[in-house]
């Protein structure tokens, strides 16, 4: 039987109290969500809570020694970015309108990121605890979380791959403001609807005929899949071991 040192011991609990930190912060966020609609600002200090949490808890105590630098880099411009943004639609709104579509894609790559390493971390946890199932159970709602970012940067991108009269509940008007205000209007709208596409139950926001849209709505909903499929894989080999 392996023995592990007090400073790996002490590691593995922060590590722990992590996972069970981030599905707090994200069974929040989605139950947050419909306030979020109210008060868009709202929706930004979750992102951000979300990545402070995960950077200072699950990444710094990881096990995994590579790729934590670009994870911190790509989290502190993230929320870096989010603040700017918001500074500048209010008073710089061409500035704020430039700023969606990198401020958005940065966001993208850093859960993305994210989903992988933490599939990488859960498989490398020495032992099955309830912890470690609390870090496969936010995984799986960060992937939910990636999702909506995803459709948000798609909405910049190309909005023809929603059903705008369905998105907007025919009130098109919100959309001449430019692609950033729409963005931080409809950014809750999308996130609970990438949490609907992950769970297949689908969401009606957007455009089956659009092939973009198609490929979206299948990235996430595959992406969900698999990683459930990782973690049964993962479980089932651990008692296979022991």
């Amino acid at each position: 039987m392996r023995h592990y040192s007090k400073e790996q011991i002490q590691r593995l609990r922060f590590r722990h109290r992590g996972y069970f930190l981030l599905l707090v912060n994200k069974l929040l966020f989605l139950l947050l969500l419909p306030f979020a609609v109210q008060y868009p600002f709202f929706l930004s200090a979750l992102l951000i809570s979300l990545a402070v949490v995960l950077m200072g808890f699950v990444v710094r105590y990881s096990r995994i020694k590579r790729q934590i630098r670009s994870i911190y880099v790509l989290g502190f411009l993230a929320i870096a970015l989010e603040v700017i943004w918001h500074l500048a639609l209010f008073f710089l709104p061409a500035f704020g309108h430039w700023l969606t579509l990198p401020h958005v894609l940065v966001w993208t790559v850093f859960f993305f990121v994210n989903v992988l390493w933490m599939i990488r971390s859960l498989i490398r946890e020495p032992f099955v605890t309830v912890a470690v199932v609390m870090g496969a159970a936010q995984g799986y709602l960060l992937i939910g979380i990636a999702g909506g970012v995803l459709l948000t940067a798609a909405l910049e991108l190309h909005p023809s791959a929603f059903d705008l009269s369905v998105l907007t509940q025919g009130d098109h008007a919100s959309l001449t403001g430019g692609g950033a205000l729409a963005v931080e209007r409809y950014a809750p709208v999308l996130m609970a609807a990438s949490f609907n596409l992950l769970t297949t139950v689908g969401s009606g926001v957007m455009n089956s005929a659009d092939v973009t849209s198609q490929v979206i709505v299948t990235v996430i909903t595959v992406s969900g899949q698999l990683y459930v499929a990782i973690l049964i894989a993962l479980i089932l080999g651990r008692f296979h071991t022991r």
